[in-house]
Order: structure tokens, then C-alpha cells, then sequence
């Protein structure tokens, strides 16, 4: 793929950002800038940055994709009720234990998410029982 200020756009735009932004909030950012770009170009070129290992594609319970510039190792953690998702760094405990039980299988790329309920809304839902 080359080098076009439609693609530089989409990787300034993730790589300035860390709140995991949709398509079509790329989208948006780049209407704002004046960056004359579609939503397909948007996908195509997200599509090109995940093969590349620059980027990861997350999907959320409403089955929406969200995108991450890869920056370092972490985790995500992603509530099932609001969507909401949080990085969090993997320690060294931990990408030494998995290392350890790779038993000779080759990581070229890792992304490991977790699903539950972020601290929001476990108190609404704590919240909501406690009032019946």
C-alpha cells in the first residue's frame, strides 16, 4: 500500500489517541480536518495497518470494531454493558509465563482482551439490586 495523506491521516489519527476510536469516528476527525476520505478507504486502510501489525481491531459486545495504534504490550479490557475500553500494561510475570508455555509454537503478534463489567457499571448493576 502506498504512502497517501488519506493513510497518514488514519495512522496520525490512532497513533495521536488512545480511546480506541471506530471507523466511523476516524471518519469524523477526518471530515473536521478536511481530509477528503470515505468510510470504505477508512476500513481498507485499517485493514492494510492490522496486516502490517500496526494496529489491532477490537470488537465490543454491540459488535461494533474498534481500532488500537500498537504502541506497547498490553491487555484490554472491555465491558460487556457499556462498550467502554481500558489498556492495561501486561507485566513481566506474565508475558514471561506465557513465553515459558509457548512449547516451540512462534508468536509473530498477540492481543489478548478480556470481557466484563468496568467499575461503572458494576456499581449500576450493584446499585440496581440493592434498590428491589
Amino acid at each position: 500500500m502506498r504512502n497517501t495523506l488519506q493513510k497518514e491521516f488514519v495512522l496520525n489519527n490512532l497513533s495521536d489517541r488512545h480511546d480506541h476510536p471506530s471507523a466511523y469516528q476516524i471518519f469524523d476527525d477526518a471530515k473536521k480536518a478536511d481530509i477528503k476520505i470515505g468510510v470504505t478507504s477508512i476500513y481498507r486502510i485499517l485493514n492494510q495497518l492490522i496486516e502490517d501489525e500496526k494496529v489491532c481491531k477490537l470488537i465490543t459486545k454491540d459488535n461494533v470494531a474498534h481500532y488500537d495504534y500498537i504502541r506497547n504490550d498490553h491487555i484490554h479490557l472491555i465491558c460487556n454493558n457499556c462498550g467502554k475500553i481500558i489498556d492495561i500494561p501486561k507485566n513481566k510475570v506474565f508475558i514471561d509465563d506465557v513465553n515459558k508455555n509457548l512449547q516451540g509454537f512462534k508468536l509473530n503478534m498477540q492481543d489478548i482482551t478480556f470481557y466484563g463489567e468496568c467499575e461503572n457499571c458494576k456499581t449500576i448493576v450493584s446499585d440496581k439490586y440493592k434498590n428491589k
